[in-house]
């Protein structure tokens, strides 16, 4: 059975622990920062708590190594279990900023491919449909893309001084998403970005609606819309427009029963509060995958480079909405702009 390494307890590390033992592999170490949660993690799972994380990457029986920690310590964890000759996966983004990105992947050389980024929308069952339909041809050829995402609720608002922002923590999802429903890279960003869920999350230097335009390197138009709320409910769609057709991932809902009657013209209500119920599925999925990734020693289906060019477009996208202006971009990720004042 795979032994697995968890590095952070909290409320991710707990989605993964459940997912780890969906997917038939084994929770052998455990290491938090905070020593109360661990213990209680480790009582829960059986897992063995670790004073250390080295000691949690280190712990006899492990195979791979989970991190689940604060973004600031994502680049050291992901060089030390590699270091210790680990296949590693990381939860989303890559590194706190695009500097430590960078390190983080040329520090691992030829071992980005041993590196899984936690991007789990990739492997939802209904993402993944519409992402081998637009590959295979189905629509001609893809002309738009539109991802929306939008929570029920903001997050606390302890949390947004140290989020790194909306288009760092909450877009850099649909980022990922564009760039492996396109297959090609991005060469020009524009953000808006403004208040209007709650003015607190203003005045704490963020912002919680957002919209980006993107076009890629062969002239496809993308737009991204984000909002920190929607009343009715974690709204997830993709829309793939092509030459011959549409293609959309909609919200799953709880049963395909609609009504009409006099006063109704009505799709049954979606059945998803937050990203614990929608991504059930893609977070076995995604642990599935790293498994077969360790167990075969293969190439991971979402590698460090594809962490650092989320962050990229997520550090465009945020000079832009700073400055008003289109960011133009490198395809290989080198920063084309100086950083405003």
């Amino acid at each position: 059975m795979t032994g697995i390494a968890l590095l952070g307890a909290g409320r991710i590390g707990q989605v993964h622990a459940k997912a780890i033992a969906q997917a038939g592999a084994k929770l052998v170490s455990v290491f938090d920062v905070m020593p109360k949660a661990a213990r209680a993690f480790g009582e829960k799972t059986g897992a063995t708590v670790c004073d250390s994380a080295q000691a949690a990457i280190n712990h006899p029986g492990v195979d791979g190594v989970l991190v689940a920690t604060s973004t600031d310590t994502h680049v050291d964890l992901i060089l030390a279990a590699a270091d210790a000759g680990k296949m590693v996966m990381c939860e989303k983004p890559i590194a706190p900023s695009l500097a430590e990105a960078r390190r983080c992947i040329d520090t691992l050389g030829d071992r980005v491919d041993k590196v899984f980024i936690g991007f789990n929308r990739r492997f939802d069952r209904s993402h993944a449909k519409l992402n081998a339909a637009v590959r295979g041809g189905e629509i001609g050829s893809l002309e738009q893309l539109t991802i929306t995402s939008r929570d029920p609720y903001p997050p606390p608002l302890e949390y947004i001084p140290v989020s790194g922002g909306l288009f760092r923590d909450m877009m850099i999802h649909d980022f990922d998403i564009a760039r492996w429903m396109l297959g090609e890279e991005i060469v020009k960003i524009s953000a808006e970005g403004g208040v209007a869920v709650d003015p607190e999350i203003g005045r704490l230097g963020d912002v919680d609606t957002a919209i980006v335009t993107m076009v890629s390197a062969s002239g496809k138009q993308i737009v991204i819309l984000n909002s920190r709320r929607a009343v009715y409910g974690y709204d997830q769609r993709i829309e793939a427009f092509g030459a011959t057709g549409m293609l959309i991932s909609d919200n799953p809902s709880e049963t395909s029963v609609k009504r009409f009657d006099a006063s109704h013209f009505a799709a049954p209500d979606a059945y998803a509060t937050f990203f614990m119920d929608r991504y059930t599925g893609s977070y076995r999925a995604e642990i599935e995958a790293f498994v077969d990734m360790i167990q075969s020693g293969g190439k991971s289906p979402v590698n460090a480079v594809d962490g650092f060019m989320a962050s990229y477009l997520a550090e465009a996208a945020t000079l832009s909405c700073q400055t008003g202006r289109s960011i133009e971009l490198d395809v290989s990720g080198k920063p084309t702009w100086d950083t405003p004042s």
